[in-house]
């Protein structure tokens, strides 16, 4: 009878040992396999995060781009137009300068151009509504008024005066009148605030430079637009950087050869809805834990 008691006591003992075990191994597996989703899961999460800020950078640089050429578009045929313009014509015949400025000036008004020029033939100023004091001054960019001859206009991205301007060349072909019209508007702090404004996106344009970039235009403060030249020097394309110790989404898309728009968005911006979803997780993870080993503690033999 005492062996029986015996016998009977140590399997009461042994069940619920290998049940609390049991539980424990349970436990424990579920804590992996909860983990590793829970890494998978944020691994996925920040993927589609990057993913989707790359892809609303591209298409916001796109925009920016497709807005300058059809700006460009508009100013060719504007500045096709006024080629005709007899006003014009009567002025430079009698070398009127004052007269010619101000048909320049009026249609950078009407165009809503920063700066309209006529070239003449010897390829000089010989009116500008932007720098009168330019008359006479040679145009160096020649290779440009080359192709506007041969293809009936042309346009490019030009350093003017220290800023960043788009130009557009038209030939005239009176030669009373000199040899070529040029329009443009600038690409500067105001444009770029713009798409700001639309995009809620940082925008930046930038040339590059055999010392690195020049920022021409940008709505990053002063520190920030230090630290994206230098950030830029290593890479042009996409990726992140931090400007003034703060992570970055990052995409350059190129306006011209040595011309780039950098679309750029902070970083926890874009991760904060991802990262209340990974919170979520860790709460419901640790909740789970703690209620299997709650179980595993409370069914241990006393």
């Amino acid at each position: 009878m005492i062996s029986s008691g015996l016998e009977s006591s140590a399997v009461g003992t042994v069940i619920p040992v290998a049940r609390a075990r049991l539980i424990m191994v349970v436990g424990g597996l579920l804590a992996v396999v909860l983990s590793a989703s829970l890494l998978a899961v944020t691994a996925s999460a920040r993927a589609q995060a990057r993913n989707a800020i790359d892809e609303e950078l591209h298409l916001a640089g796109a925009m920016f781009v497709a807005e300058l050429e059809a700006r460009t578009r508009q100013l060719v045929v504007a500045t096709r137009a006024l080629r005709g313009d007899i006003a014009l014509r009567a002025a430079v015949a009698v070398v009127d300068q004052d007269r010619a400025r101000a048909i320049l000036a009026d249609h950078r008004d009407a165009t809503g151009a920063d700066v309209v020029m006529l070239l003449s033939a010897q390829g000089t100023i010989a009116a500008d509504s932007l720098r009168p004091a330019r008359l006479g001054a040679a145009f160096a960019l020649s290779p440009i008024l080359d192709e506007a001859d041969r293809d009936g206009h042309a346009s490019r991205i030009v350093v003017m005066d220290g800023g960043l301007y788009r130009l557009v060349f038209v030939p005239v072909a009176t030669s009373a009148l000199g040899a070529w019209l040029c329009a443009g508007f600038a690409i500067d702090d105001r444009r770029v605030a713009d798409v700001r404004r639309r995009t809620g996106l940082q925008v930046s344009v930038l040339r590059h430079v055999d010392s690195g970039f020049v920022v021409h235009a940008s709505t990053l403060a002063g520190i920030e637009r230090d630290d994206l030249k230098r950030a830029l020097v290593a890479s042009r394309t996409a990726g992140v950087i931090r400007l003034d110790g703060r992570p970055y989404a990052t995409r350059a898309e190129p306006l011209g050869s040595e011309v780039f728009v950098v679309l750029q968005r902070p970083l926890t911006e874009v991760l904060r809805p991802y990262d209340r979803l990974v919170a979520g997780l860790l709460v419901v993870v640790g909740t789970g834990l703690a209620l299997v080993l709650t179980g595993a503690l409370w069914l241990r033999p006393k």
